[in-house]
Order: C-alpha cells, then sequence, then structure tokens
C-alpha cells in the first residue's frame, strides 16, 4: 500500500500528523499514531522581520514629517521675509514721503519770510504796506519754529523721552481758546462752526502744550477735508465723577474721565485706512483725488500725547457722511507719576499758532494795494492752496495785473476755462488735483493750450522738473522763490507771447508756412484762418458765424484769439479780407472794386480806409507798387 504522504504548501505554523493503519484484511487500528511537527515561516516573514519592517515605516514617516515641516518652516521663512521687506519698503517709501512733506512745510514758510524780506532790502525809500510785511514774516517765523519744535517733540516719543508736565486746570476754558483760533477760518469757508462744551469749569490734570497739540491737530484735520458750507463741532463732556479717580478695563477708560469729541461732514476715511492713520508717516487719500499737505505724523503724535496722559484717541468714519475723533482723558492723578505734576499756573496770554502737521495758518486780511488801472492790464489765475503763498502773490503782482485766484488745482482748471486768462502761476503740490495734472489738462484743451503755465514747487530735483515740463509747464521756479525772478520770469512769458501776436499780425497771414509756433496755437490759428477764408466772399460773414463754426462760444473765441494775436475777433476777420486783398492787389490784374467784392467788403470807400490804415497806402498806390507788370496797376483803377 501507500507508505509516504506528502503535503506541499503548508502555511507556516505547528501541526499534527495522525496516521492509522489496515491489515490485508481491511482492519483498522484502533488508535492512530501521531507525530508533531513545525513548518517554519521564511526569514523575511519573521517576526523579526516584520518588525524591521514597522521600523523601516516608522522611520520613512517621520523623516518625511520633518521634511514637509522643513519645507513649511522654510516657506513660513520666505513669507516671513517677504512681508519683513514689504514692510521695510513701504516704511522707507513712508519715511521719503515724510522727508518730502517737511521740505515741502519748510519750504512754504521760508518763501513767505525771504520773499518779503528781499523787498524790503531793495526798496530804496519807504516800503509801502511795512507792517503788512513785517506781520507776515513773523508769523512764518513762528510757525517754522512750531514745526521744528513738533518734529524735536515726536522723535523724543519715538525714543521715549517725553516729558509730561500735568497742571490742574479747567480743561473746558482751554477748549474755547482752541476753539476760537479757527473761528476766522469757519467764517471765510462758510463752515458751520459750533462749540458744545459744558457751561461749567471742569478742572483735571492735563499737560496744556500737549493737548493743545492735539486738539489744533484734529480740528485742523476736521477743516481740512471739510469742504465749504459744511459742519465742524468741537464738543466735550464729563463722563463720571471729576472728583473721582478714573476707572479702567481691560486697559480701557470705563469710568470718570473728560471727553472731547471734534466731528465733521467731511469726505470720510476709507475703513481700510482706519487702523493706519495713527502710524507714523502716514497719510490717508480720502478720495482718490484727493491729496492734502502736511508731514504724516500729526495723528501719530496726538495719539502719542493722548496715551502719555493715560488717555485714548480713537476715530470712528464713514466715506462721504464724515468722521469723528474721541479723545478721553482720565480724571484724578493716579495714572501720573510725581515727576509729571506741575504746579498749577495760568494759562499763557499768546495765542497758540495752529498745528503745522495738518494745515496751514490762515492769513490775516492785508491792507489792499492799489487797484490796476483800468486799461485791461493782462490777467494772471494764481492757483495755490496756502493762504498766505496765494495773498503774497497777489500782492506782489497785482500792481501790474489783474490777478485772479483758486485754491487747489480742480478750481483753478475751472476758473481757466471760463476765464482764459494770459498766465498761470501754479504751486505743483496741492490738494484734489495738483499743479502737474492742472498743467497737463491745460496744455490738451484746445481752449487753453496757449495758456502760458509757470510752476512753482518745493521740489528741486531735476526729476521733478523734467518732469513738469514734460507735461507742457513754460517754466519752473523753485520755492522759496526771489520775487524779482518771478516778476522777471513772468513778464518774459508775456513778452514773449506779446512778440508771437506781432509776428502773426505781420507775417503769418501772408507766409502761413514760414513761422514756427506752437502746435496748439497753429492748429487753431490755421482752422480760423481756414474759416474766414472759405467765407471770404460773404459780407454777412461775422465773428458769431466764425465762432459756431470753431465749436466756441462767442466769448471764448474772442480770448482764444486775442491771446494769440492781439486783435479782437472783428479785426482779425478784417485783417484776413485786407491781406488777401493786399494778395489780389499785387498777383492779379483784377479792378479794386473787384477785389473788395472778392474779399467780402461792399463798400469800396470803407474799402480804401481800412487798407490804408493798415498799409500807409491806397490800394491803387500799392498795386502800383508791388503789381507785377507796372502798366497793369493803372487798370486797377
Amino acid at each position: 500500500g501507500q507508505r509516504t504522504a506528502s503535503f506541499a504548501n503548508l502555511p507556516p505554523g505547528h501541526y499534527t500528523l495522525r496516521v492509522k493503519a489496515s491489515n490485508g484484511e481491511g482492519g483498522w487500528s484502533a488508535r492512530p499514531a501521531t507525530m508533531q511537527f513545525e513548518v517554519r515561516a521564511p526569514w523575511y516573514k519573521t517576526g523579526w522581520a516584520y518588525l524591521l519592517y514597522a521600523l523601516a515605516l516608522g522611520g520613512a514617516i517621520v523623516l518625511y514629517r520633518r521634511f514637509e515641516m522643513a519645507q513649511q518652516e522654510l516657506k513660513s521663512k520666505l513669507v516671513l521675509e517677504q512681508f519683513q521687506t514689504e514692510k521695510e519698503k513701504e516704511l522707507t517709501n513712508l519715511k521719503l514721503g515724510f522727508f518730502t512733506n517737511v521740505s515741502h512745510e519748510l519750504r512754504t514758510p521760508l518763501t513767505l519770510i525771504l520773499g518779503p524780506m528781499e523787498e524790503i532790502m531793495r526798496s530804496p525809500g519807504p516800503v509801502a504796506n511795512l507792517g503788512g510785511k513785517v506781520e507776515l514774516m513773523h508769523r512764518q517765523a513762528r510757525k517754522l519754529l512750531e514745526l521744528v519744535n513738533q518734529l524735536l517733540d515726536f522723535r523724543k516719543v519715538e525714543t521715549g523721552h517725553v516729558p509730561l508736565r500735568a497742571t490742574y486746570a479747567d480743561v473746558v476754558g482751554f477748549l474755547g481758546e482752541q476753539y476760537g483760533s479757527f473761528q476766522l477760518k469757519a467764517q471765510e469757508r462758510s463752515i458751520s462752526y459750533q462749540l458744545d462744551v459744558p457751561a461749567e469749569p471742569v478742572w483735571l490734570y492735563f499737560d496744556r502744550g500737549k493737548l493743545e497739540i492735539i486738539v489744533t491737530n484734529l480740528l485742523a484735520n476736521a477743516f481740512k477735508y471739510t469742504r465749504d458750507q459744511g459742519r465742524v463741532v468741537l464738543a466735550a463732556t464729563a463722563v463720571g465723577s471729576a472728583a473721582s479717580p478714573a476707572e479702567y478695563a481691560e486697559g480701557q477708560l470705563a469710568a470718570n474721565y473728560f471727553t472731547i469729541t471734534v466731528s465733521d461732514t467731511g469726505v470720510g476715511i476709507s475703513p481700510h485706512e482706519l487702523d493706519r492713520i495713527f502710524d507714523p508717516y502716514y497719510q490717508a487719500s480720502h478720495t482718490d483725488t484727493l491729496r492734502m499737505g502736511g508731514t504724516g505724523i500729526g495723528l501719530a503724535l496726538a495719539r502719542q500725547f493722548a496715551e502719555c496722559h493715560g488717555g485714548q484717541l480713537t476715530v470712528v468714519s464713514q466715506r462721504g457722511a464724515g468722521t469723528t475723533f474721541e479723545l478721553r482723558l482720565p480724571f484724578g492723578q493716579l495714572h501720573l507719576r510725581p515727576e509729571d505734576l506741575q504746579p498749577a499756573e495760568p494759562a499763557p496770554g499768546l495765542a497758540p499758532a495752529e498745528s503745522e502737521f495738518l494745515e496751514e495758518e490762515e492769513l490775516l486780511p492785508l491792507p489792499a494795494a492799489a487797484t490796476p488801472a483800468p486799461a485791461g492790464p493782462p490777467r494772471l489765475l494764481v492757483v495755490e492752496d496756502n493762504d498766505e503763498v496765494r495773498q503774497y502773490l497777489t500782492q506782489l503782482f497785482e500792481a501790474d495785473y489783474t490777478v485772479l485766484t483758486a485754491e487747489d488745482g480742480l478750481v483753478g482748471w475751472e476758473k481757466a476755462l471760463g476765464q482764459l486768462p494770459d498766465l498761470i502761476i501754479s504751486d505743483v503740490m496741492m490738494p484734489r488735483s495738483d499743479g502737474l495734472e492742472l498743467c497737463q489738462r491745460l496744455k490738451q484743451h484746445p481752449k487753453t493750450s496757449h495758456i502760458p503755465v509757470l510752476l512753482l514747487t518745493a521740489r528741486t530735483a531735476e526729476t521733478h522738473e523734467l518732469e513738469g515740463l514734460g507735461v507742457g509747464a513754460d517754466d519752473y521756479v523753485s520755492k522759496p522763490f526771489n520775487p524779482t525772478l518771478l516778476r522777471a520770469k513772468a513778464d518774459a512769458l508775456l513778452r514773449n507771447r506779446r512778440k508771437l501776436h506781432e509776428f502773426y499780425q505781420r507775417h503769418l497771414l501772408l507766409q502761413p508756412t514760414e513761422l514756427v509756433v506752437p502746435d496748439a496755437d497753429r492748429e487753431f490759428f490755421e482752422q480760423a484762418m481756414s474759416t474766414v477764408e472759405h467765407h471770404l466772399g460773404d459780407a454777412e460773414f461775422s465773428v458769431q458765424v466764425l465762432a459756431r463754426e470753431m465749436a466756441m462760444s462767442q466769448s471764448v473765441f474772442y480770448r482764444r484769439i486775442k491771446s494769440i494775436t492781439g486783435q479782437t475777433a472783428v479785426e482779425f476777420i478784417r485783417d484776413v479780407r485786407l491781406k488777401r486783398a493786399a494778395q489780389l492787389l499785387a498777383q492779379t490784374t483784377m479792378r479794386i472794386s473787384e477785389i473788395a467784392f472778392e474779399v467780402g467788403i461792399e463798400d469800396a470807400k470803407y474799402f480804401r480806409k481800412a487798407f490804408q490804415k493798415i498799409y500807409s497806402l491806397t490800394p491803387s498806390d500799392y498795386a502800383k507798387q508791388h503789381r507785377v507788370g507796372r502798366a497793369a496797376a493803372a487798370d486797377a483803377e
């Protein structure tokens, strides 16, 4: 029988083999024989192997996680470095803007000091309005001192070396003084200016100089961004008891404090800028086109000074509806150090000047100079946002010019378009629309492209001058300017314009291709010439028809043609007719009566008289001198 057994592919494990035997007669043994054996697993399926596999997998996972974390850390580091680089770049740009603005703020009062001073030094005899000029220089010197002091204060704030000199004083009376500093500004701009404070005095500890900086900055800000006929309110109220020390909750004043609010109906501040307006050097744009002067540290300084008092300065604003700043000052003296306290003293007698950071001090009305003689002096448009510079330029030019003024580029554009002045002097850095934008608009518009533009700027770099000349400016003067140089440049621009008038009158009508003139003037003139020549034989052709075909009103056409040729519109049409008649007299054999009819003049007597007035010859004498073929001249009669 079968004496062997074979078992293949048994899985690893322990086995028991039971065997029964049978005899030849088919009988089986009662008890089977048993044998135990073990099938061992291959080495790669052993426990040690699986442990090794687990360790390898765990190690791989750990290595992957470490690699992933390293990558994430590197990425985070790069993002952080990029963020820091961008912040540093932004801070650098803000600081550059700050230094530019400070330069502008310094140059403006320097201009108003040096200009009158040079006038006084040049005058051989008594100086007209000497008192007004000295007063102007004194105010500007005080403003320079105020600006320098506040710059030093800001530096001290940044380095943490700002001493607080708090005295126990009536804050309501103090606010009344600050309110009065801005009343003239409110009247001049028809702004509703209100003071809403407690009727009784309220006493607390505050540093008069620092609180003055806070309040005047906030008020100047409100007036700067509030349009004419708007509203500004300075209000104050006591919260809790003035006799009890202030209470704080989570670092914020919760009870027993004094609140000062400055609210306006100005343009407002966009939500994404609200968190940044207290950052040093930052200046909010407020609108896409509204850009104001200043250094960009006024609000940062105000908040720092508020915190020095243990108070808070916050802002709420809605775009297009207005802005409200709220200053909270604590009652009591627990928040102050012993060295911060000063003995009570009366308020200083000198009225404080307004903050130099956010607004210029208003110019007091100065005695008017002599009114220009009604002989039609040239008209000058002065576009300058600083009231005192604008007033000074008016005084500088009003003896020889009819001076128009505008406070920014938008108003300047409207006045230039409506008045068509003979010359424009414009500052470069202005709110809403700056001098470069104004100049570009003037030079691109057919009605104003001929007007000379002289730019004033505190920026002295050649790139800025090239930028101004690139948009079409005719000349450039840096602040602080020499008034004699400014007058000389203005007079030179008008003198060149007058020479151009003379050249047009003498040569252009007869030889239009020989004169090189500005493209805009030439295009306008050639279009006007072409229109008149097209209607040359029409005796009914008038200024009204000419202006209509030039797509202009009569007044605008009159000013434009006057600025280019020095002639009235009627004189221009007459000149075209008569100079065409002169050409016909010299180059044809037509009779004088035929020529007069050809150029649209039906009255032969008027034709002879007008022709002789221009050429000092009668038409027949002119023909005899100029006509080719002298014998033919006799036939002209």
